[in-house]
């Protein structure tokens, strides 16, 4: 099939979110299905936010995603299998850990200082000797905070390192440019809107578009995934990116300030949602995939879990505790109404497809708090969805409608849902519950939906095969 052949045919939008390593590994899963069914073929981008971005950055330095064979997909994502399982990337992991460990070291001694430099001006009153410990203290402490701003360039260098470096060079973002469009999208705090990180374009409605010749592709999968506090903000100049054809304020932005692409939303399908308006305002945008036809989220966020308040009763130290809280319980409610309206629209696209007329994309989310049975109990009797009904019991067959079967899957959803949001190694046994929670849970819930292939159920030795039999994943020469 010749290039032009193939585009024609692609029509699907895969977004991946979710935060950490669980969200690299559950994005995986879902892409390691579609290539095992031939439905990468069409795929036309893939957009991703907070940890999918590390598994979207990947997929596109390795390899051209719709035309890729098994068993080279395998072998390509084989060590970033590996190094979640296995090494980790931060606090802890090799590439990272000397930052870290020296982190510590200051802050103590600046600490230390300061108590010594305490007890010495008590004991002396102010000498030169206390002074001396003091603003010694001081500016350690100083030197040190100014070292924390760092974390996010730290990652960003370890990202190049173990991920995505050719012959010791860290690889630029539009060295990766492939027949379909890979969207990293960050969050612009101070247009507090979706900036899109891809091969071929940087753009955003208020900043215009931009060229990423310069920018590492590293740096745009860190940006996508800079969560907020725990790493800082990204500055990037908008005239070294030559960005042009802003609207407002954003015309005359000197930088843009990024952060998490989760920040804006967190299930990364504004790319999608948005596409059609944002090629009518931006006509020269080169995107590739212009056309999609068919959505499939990919969503490693789990729900909000009881918490209970403990240090809300103390002073200060509870209001921080609950202004916490209540960023979380905002991010929730809003996550989950937005995917309440994404199922309704996407139903009502299969209605009217059904009905021979166009009314937009429709799609199918792959949530991990669902297990394989969720969406095939809720259609298997749906009369007004037969052809659902019917893929339904053919998924309720394959997995097994027993007592045994359904308390095994019910029991890893929740081992999933639990895996923390970090970027340290997950441990072997996680990182397979994963991959096969999402492989599993995207062939049932793309077959009721969308009528995607319904396969044979995988077995865990497909996985472990992307493992190896090894714990040691050498680290690859460092960018310069």
């Amino acid at each position: 099939m010749t290039e032009p052949e193939a585009r024609a045919v692609q029509h699907v939008g895969v977004a991946i979110s979710g935060g950490g390593h669980r969200a690299t590994i559950w994005g995986l899963g879902t892409l390691l299905y579609l290539v095992d069914v031939g439905k990468h073929r069409e795929v036309a981008a893939i957009a991703s936010v907070s940890g999918g971005s590390i598994t979207n950055g990947v997929v596109a330095h390795e390899v051209d995603y719709p035309t890729v064979d098994e068993a080279t997909f395998d072998r390509k994502v084989a060590p970033l299998v590996r190094h979640v399982a296995d090494v980790g990337l931060f606090f802890w992991g090799p590439a990272t850990n000397a930052y870290v460990l020296s982190l510590f070291a200051g802050v103590s001694i600046g600490l230390l200082g300061l108590v010594v430099g305490a007890v010495l001006l008590c004991l002396d009153g102010l000498s030169w000797r206390s002074g001396t410990t003091l603003l010694g203290a001081i500016v350690v402490l100083g030197l040190a905070a100014r070292f924390f701003e760092q974390r996010s360039a730290v990652v960003d260098r370890a990202l190049a390192q173990t991920h995505f470096s050719r012959d010791g060079q860290a690889t630029r973002l539009a060295d990766v440019a492939r027949s379909i469009d890979h969207v990293m999208c960050v969050t612009e705090l101070q247009s507090g809107e979706h900036l899109y990180l891809s091969p071929r374009f940087l753009y955003s409605y208020r900043v215009g578009q931009g060229r990423p010749e310069q920018l590492r592709l590293s740096t745009a999968v860190q940006a996508s995934a800079c969560l907020p506090g725990a790493f800082a903000p990204r500055r990037l100049s908008t005239a070294s990116y030559g960005f042009s054809g802003g609207v407002g304020g954003g015309a005359s932005a000197q930088v843009v300030l990024l952060t998490d692409g989760g920040v804006y939303d967190n299930m990364a399908d504004q790319w999608f949602d948005g596409l059609d308006a944002r090629l009518r305002h931006a006509a020269t945008l080169p995107a590739v995939g212009r056309q999609v036809d068919e959505v499939v989220v990919v969503n490693g966020s789990s729900p909000v879990p009881w918490t209970e308040l403990r240090r809300a009763h103390l002073v200060l130290l509870g209001e921080l505790a609950t202004l916490m809280r209540v960023n979380s319980v905002m991010y929730q409610v809003t996550t989950e109404r937005r995917r309440f309206s994404l199922v309704h629209d996407w139903d009502q696209a299969q209605r009217a497809r059904d009905e021979g007329a166009s009314a937009g994309a429709r799609g199918a989310l792959v949530h991990i708090a669902q297990s394989p049975y969720t969406v095939a109990d809720y259609y298997r009797r749906a009369t007004a969805w037969p052809d659902r009904a019917e893929r339904a019991r053919a998924v309720l067959d394959l997995l097994g409608d027993d007592p045994a079967a359904r308390r095994r899957w019910e029991d890893i959803t929740v081992a999933s849902t639990r895996v923390p949001t970090v970027l340290r190694k997950l441990g072997r046994q996680t990182t397979i519950d994963l991959l096969e929670h999402a492989y599993t849970l995207s062939m049932c819930n793309l077959h009721v939906l969308l009528g995607y292939p319904l396969g044979p159920l995988p077995s865990r030795e497909r996985f472990e095969r992307l493992l190896g039999p090894s714990a040691d994943v050498p680290a690859r020469t460092s960018p310069r």
